[in-house]
């Protein structure tokens, strides 16, 4: 799923979500582009009620690219 499949009016906030989450886990901004678009389609077609969904795709995210970097290290 591309940005172009995602709502636009998202973007600007979308990509401040994903360069936090880069600078937050010390990942280039690209991989947790392609993460958090993979997550963010998984979940958003899968819940009922979508007002928490940002926040799961962040905390979900956010942990699976932490879990990713230990076990680089």
């Amino acid at each position: 799923m591309s940005n172009e499949a995602m709502n636009p009016r998202e973007l600007p906030g979308l990509e401040a979500e994903i360069e936090l989450l880069a600078r937050e886990t010390d990942t280039p901004v690209e991989i947790v582009q392609e993460i958090y678009t993979s997550e963010h389609a998984k979940l958003d077609q899968a819940a009922r009620i979508k007002t928490y969904v940002p926040v799961l795709i962040h905390r979900h995210v956010k942990e699976l690219l932490q879990t990713r970097r230990s076990s680089f290290h």
